[in-house]
Parts: structure tokens; sequence; C-alpha cells
């Protein structure tokens, strides 16, 4: 398939992939990635915490704990669970 272009759009196509090259590189980069390793399941989570699901399901849709959707899987860092934690101290 070919799809005629002038030279602006070629040249708006070309400073996006440009920019998209760039934060790749940004997050490759970055001192402190979270990796999947580091990433727990919610019952793994609630475990953590000494918690039901039903209980950190609820604190996850009031916004109080920090949590990755990664496609339809709810995930939780230890920082996520950690800050949590922490909160609940104050």
């Amino acid at each position: 398939m070919y799809i005629q272009t002038d030279d602006n759009t070629a040249n708006l196509v070309e400073l996006l992939l440009q920019e998209l090259a760039k934060l790749r590189h940004e997050v490759s980069t970055l001192s402190n990635p979270v990796e999947m390793a580091q990433l727990f399941t919610e019952d793994k989570a609630a475990e953590k915490l000494s918690i039901s699901k039903s209980a950190l399901i609820n604190l996850r849709n009031d916004g109080k704990i920090h949590y990755r959707q990664i496609g339809t899987s709810i995930r939780y860092s230890l920082a996520d669970i950690m800050e949590y934690e922490e909160s609940c101290r104050r």
C-alpha cells in the first residue's frame, strides 16, 4: 500500500519518530525502573499488607494505594505497598 504525502506530513512524521526515539532512550536510562519481577498481583499485595483482596480492591478504588494496570491485570509495586503502609503510620 502506498500513501502519497506532502513534505510537511513527511517532516512531521520524521519529527515524531525522533521524539519517540528520545523518549525510549530516556525510559531505558531511568535509574530505578519498575521491573516486572518487582510487581505483585492483588493476591500477593493483599497478603503483604495482611488484608483481604476485597479490602485491597476498595483501597485501590478509593485512590488510597497506587497501582499499575497492565492489560487487564492490576499490579502493585513494592514501593506502592510500602508507601501505603507509611501513610497508615502518619
